[in-house]
């Protein structure tokens, strides 16, 4: 049952099985009820044919037959029989072909004909019509010829029976033939279905060919969908677009891997010159102690990037534990600029933190600081000298919204859309002097998504702005910001 051909095809044989069957059964009860209905009409038109034949005479009640007024049924045979009774159960007079057997008698009204099946002496099965009518004499009838009861009003009853069995024998054949008019359609439903459908899933294999001729050093290739049916297309546009993320991602995977080798060359060229240096020749203790305080400065860097690299990677297979708790915003921004303190003032910048006293957020603490740490540190790195760094928060119905912006941006608009990209740095001539190497901001950007939130950003009039949405439902999927306790709003 794995297999869709065998799917449809037992489905589609069911299916001709289920109408055919109750089509079937209901042709066979339409014939059956037609055949019947037809049987039993002949027999009330002779049992009321011979009902009109009974007479009084001046002595006697008798039955004056005449056979040509006697309907018949070519299409179904059957032997006839017939006999009347008097009220007190004498028999007046029967049909020759019962000889010494009589026919059952069964009780009659006088509304009409009634009909029920019987079986004979012989055990053939018939099916019988009775009718009671009354018979007035005709002539004057001398008193003690007739009983007190019959001077008025005689009463017979007359019941006629015909054998069923040709009639069941054509039933039969009906029924035969429905049977054997079912088993062939069935046949060559099923010849014909074998055929709709291997023709039918015959793009499925064009489709497999097409994926099996791609190569894995190339997922550029991509599936045709000219002759392919519309119910598969989606299908195969899904693959397609799998395809092209499968690409993107490899591509960005060698592009890690490029950007990672590059990045830690450079560190370890200047740990290799360094210590080359200091071998090259004996050296005062204060040089050797500049050297290993030039070294570890190098090694913070390399830490600094594998930890980022790390992180990100717990991130991506989702196996970081977040914590989480109320957290003052205002608080945390302050603690975070603490480590940038020294370097923004050496630049000559200013920090203005007007995030809203008592604004707080359900959220882990660690992740959270990761994110304005890094927000902090790459806006001190990039203001322009003797600049502002300024942080904004206001919470709406849905979201607490944080926008960490500064001043003198010369990014470009296209810049902007990558400034989330790993080893991506809008200046690149500045890598080898600093402690960024184009993580941080990648890191942002994964951390608030594990928070439940986004990161975005805008430049607009040499104003550069970081803004981060979380979710204000404290049941979210990943439990993000929650609900400010203060009236604080987004101007």
């Amino acid at each position: 049952m794995k297999s869709l051909r065998t799917r449809l095809l037992i489905g589609m044989i069911g299916s001709f099985a289920l109408l055919l069957t109750v089509f079937g059964f209901i042709i066979d009860a339409l014939i059956e009820y037609t055949l019947v209905r037809e049987f039993d009409f002949y027999l009330e038109t002779v049992v009321r044919t011979l009902a009109a034949a009974a007479e009084v005479d001046d002595t006697r009640i008798e039955v004056k037959l005449v056979p040509e007024a006697l309907p018949d049924i070519p299409q179904v045979e059957g032997e006839l029989f017939s006999q009347y009774w008097k009220d007190d159960g004498t028999i007046l007079t029967k049909s020759t072909n019962l000889g010494d057997h009589d026919l059952p008698r069964f009780s009659v009204e006088e509304e009409g004909p009634q009909l029920q099946p019987v079986v004979l002496w012989d055990g053939r099965r018939a099916r019988a019509a009775g009718i009671r009518f009354p018979v007035h004499p005709s002539k004057r009838i001398p008193a003690g010829s007739l009983p007190e009861s019959g001077r008025g009003n005689e009463h017979l009853t007359v019941v006629v029976a015909r054998d069923t069995t040709d009639l069941e024998s054509h039933i039969r054949q009906v029924r035969w033939l429905l049977l054997a008019t079912g088993v062939a359609t069935m046949s060559v439903g099923a010849v014909v279905s074998i055929v709709v459908i291997r023709r039918s899933l015959r793009p499925l294999q064009h489709v497999a060919i097409g994926i099996a001729a791609i190569r894995e050093d190339d997922l550029s290739a991509r599936i045709p969908t000219a002759a392919i049916p519309e119910e598969i297309v989606p299908l195969v546009e899904r693959l397609n677009d799998l395809l092209h993320r499968l690409n993107e991602a490899f591509a960005r995977e060698r592009s890690l891997t490029a950007d990672i080798a590059h990045e830690l060359r450079t560190p370890v060229a200047g740990i290799l010159s360094t210590a080359g240096v200091m071998l090259s020749a004996d050296r005062a203790t204060v040089e050797y102690r500049e050297a290993l305080e030039d070294v570890r400065g190098i090694a913070r860097q390399m830490r600094s990037m594998v930890d980022n690299l790390l992180t990100l990677a717990r991130l991506d297979s989702q196996q970081g534990h977040l914590q989480f708790e109320s957290i003052e915003l205002r608080d945390v921004i302050e603690t975070c600029w603490r480590g940038c303190r020294v370097r923004a003032t050496a630049r000559g910048l200013t920090f203005e933190n007007t995030v809203p006293d008592g604004l707080s957020c359900t959220s882990d603490r660690h992740a959270l600081s990761i994110v304005f740490v890094n927000l902090l540190e790459n806006a001190v790195e990039y203001t322009n000298e003797g600049g502002r760094i300024w942080v904004t928060a206001c919470k709406t119905d849905a979201v607490i919204r944080v926008e960490v912006a500064n001043t003198g941006c010369e990014l470009a608009e296209h810049q902007v859309a990558r400034v989330f990209d790993r080893f991506w740095r809008a200046d690149a001539s500045r890598k080898d002097a600093s402690l960024h190497v184009g993580l941080g901001l990648a890191l942002v950007r994964r951390i608030m998504a594990a928070l439940g939130g986004q990161a975005t950003a805008t430049s607009e009039d040499g104003v550069f702005q970081i803004d981060l949405r979380c979710p204000s439902d404290p049941v979210s999927p990943l439990h993000g910001m929650a609900n400010a306790r203060d009236d604080a709003s987004c101007g």
